[in-house]
């Protein structure tokens, strides 16, 4: 009987080995300071997110062997002028990221809220990583002259996704979001995207799209509103010149009767000025069918690196809203069907830990 007992402590042991365990805590503080004007009204401000949004996360993983593992992602966005949380605050939750998955040699499996796979695709392809409040590719969320828009989601809660090998030259990502209702399910809201692409240096493109529905037990309808959302996202680099080159073409439509399709396009290009400093610009079209009603947004920004986890950052951006547009970006506020546009300077410091 010791016999038995010993020899199975000795190979739960061994299988407690081959399982290795590691959490990492993660982040990123990021200011900047503003002078910003739309319209008549300007103003000063000291706000988060002029280089990347900042946040703080707990990451982990699981080694179970055999090419297998469990990992887990807990993300929560703040802002560090207040130092209340945000998406929504003021309160700190875990609203950025908030999954768990697991891995194996044909893909990864996750579970809870994750970013779509349309923000991924479009994310590769912008010189800002649009997770910046002054990537001109945020007008995506802009809902002017389309009234019943779903805006544009980065990121969706009950989501079920999957991913193929990072170490795979071609990807797809593909996600699915019930609505979780008592309603019937004609009723129900859900959401559901993917994308599929190449990426291999110097070349990336990919096709992106996402899917939302709306409608309620409480204002039944025959059928449920339905937005769609597509991208044709590439980028293509010439390393021996230090230039990376970004481009989208983006599409929205509604079910809703009377709703306008928006067209978006967009250029940029990074240019490594010296090994710690970056050039980077970056221009969208946005127009609607239908009504003059457009807006026409760019970003000039410069990137001067400290270390790799310091850098310190200046920002231009424009944004012209044509024919009693009031589109929005930079969370700069512009008076309903006034015209005005939006013009920001900034510059602010970006701290990763």
């Amino acid at each position: 009987m010791k016999k038995t007992s010993t020899a199975g402590l000795a190979l739960a042991a061994s299988s407690l080995a081959l399982a290795q365990s590691s959490v990492t805590v993660y982040g990123t503080v990021d200011l900047y300071m503003a002078q910003a004007k739309s319209g008549n009204t300007s103003s000063v401000r000291l706000e988060d997110g002029g280089q990347t949004a900042s946040r703080i996360g707990f990451r982990g993983t699981e080694d179970l062997g055999g090419g297998l593992g469990v990992h887990f992602t807990l993300e929560s966005g703040f802002a560090p002028d207040t130092g209340s949380g945000t998406l929504p605050g003021p309160a700190i939750s875990f609203s950025r990221q908030s999954f768990v998955g697991f891995s194996a040699p044909w893909g990864q499996i996750d579970a809870g809220r994750m970013y779509t796979p349309m923000f991924y695709a479009l994310f590769r392809a912008d010189p800002y990583g649009i997770n910046s409040v002054f990537s001109p590719i945020n007008l995506v969320a802009a809902t002017d002259a389309q009234p019943g828009l779903t805006p544009f989601a980065a990121r969706a809660s009950n989501m079920v996704r999957y991913r193929t090998p990072a170490s795979s030259d071609f990807f797809a990502d593909i996600a699915y979001a019930p609505g979780e209702s008592s309603a019937p399910s004609h009723q129900s809201g859900n959401f559901y995207g993917g994308s599929m692409g190449w990426a291999s240096k110097p070349y990336y493109i990919a096709y992106a799209f996402q899917r939302a529905r709306s409608g309620s037990a409480a204002a039944p309808v025959a059928s449920p509103a339905t937005t769609t959302y597509q991208a044709l996202s590439g980028a293509y680099e010439l390393p021996a010149i230090g230039l990376q080159l970004y481009a989208n073409y983006m599409r929205n439509t509604s079910s809703l009767p009377g709703v306008p399709t928006a067209k978006l396009a967009s250029l940029g290009a990074t240019y490594n000025v010296t090994p710690s400093s970056n050039l980077m610009f970056e221009a969208v079209q946005r127009k609607v069918a239908g009504t003059d009603r457009s807006q026409l947004a760019w970003t000039l920004g410069y990137d001067y690196y400290l270390s790799k986890r310091t850098v310190l950052y200046a920002r231009w951006l424009r944004l012209l809203n044509r024919h009693g547009a009031s589109a929005s970006l930079a969370t700069i506020a512009v008076a309903p069907n006034s015209g005005n546009g939006v013009r920001v300077l900034a510059t602010g410091i970006r701290h990763n830990f």
